[in-house]
């Protein structure tokens, strides 16, 4: 139990990944459109000037959110020896998560890199997106219960 993973680290990473983009689908797109008119999406567009990104922009911008997603993981497996595998553990690890998030978001707000409406939304929808796909990413790295798990 003390060791960790790490291929199973990595497709954990990525199988967060790919149900953060789609939770985040969810909640930025139709329930903020249902809810405030207008998707993050839009609102983001008005923020960011993207007609001069070039490819590496559009690269550093896909591979970091996996790079964030596989450290995640890391930490998950990490903090298994102290809390035990599986969804509290999973919880206590995106705890940690939010928890940045908040902070760098607050503090992009200060500095006014980000609008305070749009800052709040992402950081509120954050804390729906972050633990869905953090239990989702401990449970394929904990072998999507194939008899693989062990008791705390």
């Amino acid at each position: 139990m003390n060791q960790i993973n790490v291929k199973r680290m990595l497709l954990a990473g990525l199988a967060m990944l790919v149900v953060w983009i789609a939770v985040e689908i969810l909640v930025e797109r139709v329930i903020s459109q249902f809810l405030f008119g207008q998707t993050t999406s839009d609102m983001w567009l008005q923020t960011i000037d993207l007609s001069h990104w070039t490819a590496l922009n559009y690269w550093v911008s896909g591979l970091l959110p996996l790079l964030n997603c596989t450290i995640l993981i890391w930490l998950y497996a990490s903090l298994r020896p102290m809390f035990g595998v599986g969804t509290r553990t999973a919880l206590i690890t995106s705890a940690f998560g939010v928890i940045l998030g908040f902070s760098l978001v607050i503090n992009f707000i200060n500095l006014g890199l980000l609008p305070v409406r749009l800052g709040l939304m992402e950081a509120i929808f954050e804390t729906i997106e972050f633990p869905i796909a953090m239990i989702v990413g401990a449970g394929v790295y904990e072998g999507g219960g194939k008899g693989t798990r062990e008791a705390g």
